[in-house]
């Protein structure tokens, strides 16, 4: 009945960092085997000294409060619950081997029940990052430590650098050092997927706004190729590996290049601004400025990276603004 009764009481919040309830447990934990009644529960029962030749045939999972303390430091336990399961078999265990209304039956119960009332204040949630996330902080740190990637690690200073129009052309700011503390919190990132699509627009802003060429857009070219091969054994053990696909160049049809002119019509002079940027940055070839009043961009001119830098801008653009009609 107290598992059940537990679980009607607890609050799940799967967005609270595992460090956090890590603590939270630990707590739980150490007053309980601060009670005087814990003390034959805080140890491995010694059935060979206590005579006790049929335990392990009774008990097959035998389990202590200081086998679950040493469990938790060693993140051993994925979940909260995990953890609780393995205290409530503490009891279980004791109210199994021992007859009932004897001295450490009376002691398991009441320490069960306070368990449940301690642990009921306790968010459920998990108690470390996934595997896979682990994997992917690795290879994030991995890479801030490359010398090519110093221009990446933290957001762009472009008041600093005076550059005023960085965010007309850059909807949407990442750096790997925003990615890396959003890892280390454990409750910003549900899957690899998500870290690898704030990886690459990492690389995809300094390859819009930076000229084909540079310093800058030869290292977020070489990064990007690297963390994509850094990536595919996580994405395919996740069986997203269409992830990668979709971060590279495709051919471009038609229907796309007309979708394209047609979302650009829908963008403010600013927007296009932005837009005529990056394809001055990345494709001159396909700006017309021989019109002294207005500079034209030739859809078909696009090499296909240009065309997605571009297809992704706008789209940015358009998505921005839905959102902002939406919250007036």
């Amino acid at each position: 009945m107290a598992e059940a009764q537990a679980s009607k009481k607890a609050k799940i919040d799967p967005g609270i960092e595992p460090e956090k309830l890590v603590k939270q447990c630990m707590s739980v934990l150490q007053a309980l085997m601060a009670n005087d009644l814990a003390e034959p529960f805080n140890v491995k029962v010694d059935w060979k000294k206590l005579g006790l030749h049929d335990y392990p045939k009774v008990i097959k999972h035998p389990m202590d409060l200081g086998t679950v303390k040493e469990k938790l430091k060693l993140s051993k336990y994925s979940t909260t619950a995990d953890f609780a399961q393995d205290v409530r078999l503490v009891w279980k265990n004791a109210k199994t081997y021992n007859q009932e209304g004897s001295e450490i039956y009376n002691a398991a119960s009441e320490l069960e029940t306070e368990f449940e009332q301690k642990f009921s204040s306790v968010p459920r949630g998990a108690l470390r990052a996934s595997d896979a996330l682990a994997k992917a902080k690795d290879i994030v740190k991995a890479i801030r430590k490359l010398p090519n990637a110093d221009a990446f690690n933290e957001p762009v200073d472009w008041e600093g650098l005076k550059l005023d129009d960085y965010l007309d052309v850059i909807k949407e700011p990442m750096d790997l050092g925003t990615i890396l503390r959003r890892l280390e919190a454990g409750n910003h990132y549900s899957s690899v997927e998500g870290v690898f699509q704030d990886l690459d627009l990492v690389w995809r802003n300094a390859m819009s706004y930076n000229m084909e060429g540079s310093p800058v857009h030869e290292a977020a070219r070489k990064l990007k190729v690297l963390a994509e091969k850094k990536f595919a054994d996580l994405l395919r053990e996740s069986g997203d590996l269409g992830m990668l696909d979709a971060a590279k160049p495709k051919d471009v049809s038609f229907e796309m290049k007309q979708e394209l002119v047609s979302n650009a019509n829908e963008l403010s002079s600013k927007e296009l601004y932005g837009m005529v940027y990056i394809v001055t940055q990345n494709c001159p070839t396909a700006m017309d400025s021989s019109q002294e009043e207005e500079v034209e961009m030739d859809v078909d001119n696009l090499d296909p990276d240009t065309f997605m830098l571009v297809d992704r801008y706008v789209k940015d653009c358009l998505a921005k603004r839905k959102v902002k009609g939406k919250q007036k």
